[in-house]
């Protein structure tokens, strides 16, 4: 059974979601509410279930901002596209990742070295069974525009673009709360690292490309954020 795992109310109105295997923000206020990332398809009922936790449901949805396009973030972001009209957003030049022009994501073949390594198969037939493999792509995403994205909630989020992990992935800080949305670009835990709670990256053959992943992780690790809401692991306050 999905569950989540941990809620963290990081701010007025932003509620960060550690769920069963990756993780979601929901800003809400003003009637409205906006996330960034959903987790895996699977995790639907999740996501509407952290959504009530702000008072409102999915019908007060009004936009999903991913960090890349990877099928354990962009979850069931084509149901919400398509379903309720929920507008998607990414970096310009993660779009063809999103839309699933490309894919820009780890393989079998890049598992097969590390398939012995303990915790791999787990988490490979984990993955596979919340959809992991499913069609996922969402033709409808659109660019993010701006430096700065003004959500209907009432909060801001700079674009912080940190590619490496995949070309466009973009990380997203929340500055009145100095909260900083990290995506795969640095995570505080995963089913195939040791340690948590901590910031580190992501073994590096999950990178699109490993060098361009580990200077981002330097360049991001440098912001002067008081919170860390990553794509994988708990939430960290610095």
């Amino acid at each position: 059974m999905r569950e989540i795992r941990s809620l963290t109310a990081v701010a007025p109105g932003i509620l960060f979601v550690e769920g069963p295997a990756s993780n979601w923000t929901v800003f809400h206020g003003r009637g409205r509410v906006e996330l960034v990332d959903c987790g895996y398809p699977a995790d639907l009922p999740l996501v509407e279930q952290s959504i009530r936790e702000t008072g409102l449901d999915v019908s007060a949805l009004a936009r999903l901002i991913v960090t890349h396009g990877h099928s354990d973030h962009l979850g069931a972001g084509r149901v919400l596209s398509e379903r309720y009209g929920v507008e998607v957003l990414a970096a310009p030049a993660e779009l063809p990742n999103v839309r699933r022009e490309l894919t820009e994501q780890v393989t079998v073949g890049d598992l097969l070295p590390v398939a012995l390594r303990r915790g791999t198969i787990p988490w490979a037939v984990s993955a596979i069974r919340a959809g992991g493999l499913g069609d996922v792509g969402i033709p409808a995403a659109q660019a993010i525009t701006a430096d700065v994205l003004e959500l209907s909630t009432g909060h801001r989020l700079e674009i912080v673009p940190s590619p490496g992990h995949t070309t466009g992935h973009a990380c997203f800080f929340e500055p009145d709360a100095e909260a900083l949305i990290t995506g795969d670009a640095l995570v505080t835990g995963h089913a195939l690292l040791a340690a948590e709670g901590e910031l580190q990256q992501l073994p590096s053959f999950f990178h699109h490309d490993p060098d361009g992943a580990h200077a981002s992780a330097q360049r991001v690790s440098l912001c002067e954020a008081r919170w860390v809401l990553p794509g994988h692991g708990p939430a960290l306050r610095l």
